[in-house]
C-alpha cells in the first residue's frame, strides 16, 4: 500500500505521483518481501534525494572500498576522483561494490573499464539483428589495473555493471562475489515520440569479452553469499566481508 490505497491495480507513474510530495510531510508505505508472509510499514519522511554515482570510503587504510550506485553522466569524473585517493593513499588493494547498481550508459562502464583494466582490452562487444558486431576497447588511464580488486554483484546488479563485471572477470580474472547478477543483455535507445511521450527500442545485444551472452541468465559469482534480510536489519553484510577476506588473501 501507500498510504491506505491498494498498489495491485496501480501503474509504475500512478505509484510515483503518490509516494512524492511536499518536502517534509510523511508517506507510509506496506511493503512485503519476496519469501516473506508478512507485510512491513515503513514510514519515510519525503526530501530531494541526490544520489552520487560513486561513495568511497577506506575500509582499511591499504583497503579502498568503491561503491557505483548507477553510471550516469558524472560517473566517470566521480570515479576519478576516487582513483586519485585510492593512489594517494596507496592502497594496495580494491573492493568494487557494483550491487543494486542497475546500469545507466554504456559508454560510461567503458570509461570505468579503462581505469581498471589495461589499456587496448576488450570491453563489451554488440551485435546488432543482421549479425554485425561492433566491439568496444579499453582507452588508457589504467591507473589502477596494476592493483588487485575483488567485485561485489547481486541481483540488481544489471546491464552497465554487469558489463563492467563481466569485463572485470574476463580480461582480469577478477573473483566476483555476492549473488548472481539481473541478466540484461540488450542495448537500448531512447526515441522521443509526439505528445511528451519516448519509447526504448531494444537495437543490439552486448556480449562479455569472452562472447558470453547473458540476457535472463546472469553473471554467476564465483563466491556465492547470501545476504538475507536478517543481515540487514542488524547491519550485517556477510557479502562484504567475504571480499575483504579475499582481497587481504591478495594483499599479503
Amino acid at each position: 500500500k501507500i498510504g491506505d490505497q491498494l498498489t495491485s491495480d496501480m501503474t509504475i507513474d500512478e505509484a510515483v505521483d503518490l509516494i512524492r510530495g511536499k518536502k517534509g510531510t510523511e508517506v507510509k508505505l506496506t511493503i512485503l518481501h519476496d519469501k516473506s508472509e508478512e507485510t512491513q510499514e515503513i514510514k519515510i519522511i519525503r526530501d530531494k534525494i541526490d544520489i552520487k554515482s560513486v561513495k568511497f570510503d577506506f575500509k582499511e587504510p591499504d583497503i579502498a572500498y568503491i561503491k557505483l550506485t548507477k553510471f550516469g553522466e558524472d560517473t566517470a569524473l566521480e570515479f576519478d576522483n576516487a582513483v586519485s585517493r585510492t593512489v594517494s593513499q596507496g592502497s594496495r588493494g580494491i573492493i568494487l561494490d557494483l550491487r543494486n547498481n542497475p546500469g545507466g550508459f554504456l559508454d560510461k562502464s567503458v570509461d570505468i573499464a579503462s581505469r581498471l583494466i589495461q589499456k587496448g582490452a576488450l570491453v563489451v562487444t554488440e551485435e546488432d539483428n543482421t549479425g554485425k558486431k561492433e566491439s568496444l576497447y579499453t582507452s588508457g588511464g589504467d591507473k589502477l589495473s596494476s592493483l588487485p580488486i575483488v567485485v561485489l554483484i547481486n541481483e540488481g546488479s544489471a546491464s552497465a555493471s554487469e558489463i563492467l563485471a563481466g569485463a572485470l572477470r574476463d580480461d582480469r580474472q577478477t573473483i566476483l562475489i555476492g549473488k548472481k547478477s539481473f541478466g540484461k543483455g540488450s542495448v537500448q535507445e531512447l526515441i522521443d515520440l509526439p505528445g511528451n511521450s519516448s519509447i526504448k527500442i531494444t537495437i543490439a545485444k552486448w556480449l562479455t569479452p569472452n562472447g558470453d551472452y547473458i540476457m535472463e541468465k546472469g553473471i554467476n559469482p564465483d563466491v556465492e553469499v547470501d545476504l538475507t534480510l536478517d543481515d540487514y536489519n542488524n547491519k550485517r553484510d556477510p557479502q562484504l566481508d567475504k571480499a575483504m577476506e579475499i582481497i587481504k588473501e591478495k594483499i599479503k
